[in-house]
This record gives C-alpha cells, structure tokens and sequence, in this order.
C-alpha cells in the first residue's frame, strides 16, 4: 500500500509538468465509498445489513474534446463491504432411531441463521464522458471495469433443525472469498465542482451489472438463487494539474 501512494505522489509530480500545455490534464483525487452488495430482491423480514465506508484513492487523465466535452480514465484502489444476517428456512432428512437399534430418516426442517462480513479490496478503472453545464460544474456518466485484489467474506452460521427439541443445535464458519468473481464491470453518473486554482470535489454513484458470485453459489448450499450487486456512493476531493 505504501508503494501505491507514493506511486500517485511521483505520478503527480511529473503530471504537473507533463500536462501544462496541452489538452490533457492529470489529477488525483481521494475521498470515501459508502455502499456494498445490494441483492435484487430480499425479504426484510428474513434479512438485513449494513453498507460499509472505506476509503478511495486514485489517479486519472482526462482529454478536453471542447471547452464543454472531456473523456476522463484512470485508476483508483477502493474499499467495498458490508455486514449482513440472513435466516433461511429449508426441508431436510434427519436419521432417527425409532425403535432400538432401529434407524430410519424423517422429514424435518431447519433453520440457518447466517452472520457474516466483507471486507473486499479492489482495483477500480473508470472511463468517462463530462459535460460542463456551467462555468463550475461538470456532469459524468460512463462504466467501469474493476479487479479484485483480495479481501474476504466471512461469518458463522447457527443451525436449528426443527423445533430444537429432538436435534442438538449445530454451528458452522465459512469464508465466500473464493466464491467471488475476480472481475466487475457497472455504470457510473457523478458531477464535479471546480474551483480556478485546480481543486475540486465530486460525488458519483456507481452500479454494477455483474452477480457478485459465480454462478450456482447458492445453489450448491441448497438455496434460491439471489443476485447481489455492487451499489456505491462516492464524495471526494481532489487537484487538477
């Protein structure tokens, strides 16, 4: 990590002299992501969770197309996670021994509460169109493509089979992380304020279009398949050059 600031700090030394007479411009920018996975569909009564705040930090080149058009690309390390519990109801077959020595298997149910954290690390590359719609501010839109450079999905899970009277309560742990797709890709709408001296600040929310899990995730544990997504909301600052 120590590496990847001073990386942006050289980048934005030799930028500031690099860029001054032309029509492309470096910056850096730095600020915090709230957000997380966000499923398509979920039952609150069943569910809950808590979208994470972490840091993010990056560097860019943007292209003056015109005094109102800029195409902006660059790069950024950024923080994305979440807490979250999720009880799931399912059918099963359990061995009972009805008679002495007498084992047979009966229909039941259980119960799998599910408690976990993630605490994901990724490599964000965002390209973008800006419009200026006033002296000051500026419009984005565009996509992004992002890497996973690690991190992890972790949590325990209680178990009650039936009504917890004739099976013993059970209890599991499990880290996701390999479950995780390596790649993401979404769309980005944000706006930028500029001050003259080359400072400014801007929000953007981003979205992805990609399941954060491989396909048949929840399958494989028996359960409906339910779509998660990247949904985040930037505010930072940053320096043109």
């Amino acid at each position: 990590m120590k590496q990847f600031f001073f990386a942006l700090f050289l980048i934005g030394m030799l930028g500031n002299g690099l860029f001054a007479q032309s029509p492309f411009q470096f910056g850096l920018h730095g600020g915090m992501i709230l957000g997380g996975p966000i499923p398509s569909e979920s039952n609150p009564d069943s569910s809950s969770g808590k979208m994470a705040i972490g840091p993010s930090i990056g560097a860019f080149v943007e292209y003056s197309l015109s005094e109102s058009w800029r195409i902006h690309a660059g790069f950024s390390y950024a923080y994305k996670g979440a807490t979250y519990q999720q009880i799931y109801r399912n059918d099963t077959l359990m061995p009972l021994e009805i008679f002495p020595g007498i084992v047979d298997t009966v229909p039941t149910y259980y119960f799998a509460d599910v408690n976990g954290r993630m605490a994901l690390h990724y490599l964000d590359l965002p390209v973008w169109a800006a419009w200026r719609v006033t002296k000051r501010m500026w419009l984005q839109g565009g996509v992004y493509l992002s890497g996973l450079l690690g991190g992890r999905d972790v949590g325990d899970i209680q178990i009650q089979i039936g009504d917890g009277q004739l099976f013993p309560d059970t209890s599991t742990t499990f880290n996701n992380i390999e479950d995780i797709r390596r790649m993401d890709f979404g769309l980005v709408l944000g706006a930028r304020y500029e001050w003259e001296q080359g400072p400014f600040v801007e929000m953007r929310a981003q979205r992805s279009i990609v399941n954060l899990y491989e396909r048949g995730f929840f399958a494989r544990q028996g359960l409906e398949e339910v779509a998660l997504y990247h949904t985040q909301f930037y505010v930072g600052l940053g320096w043109l050059f």
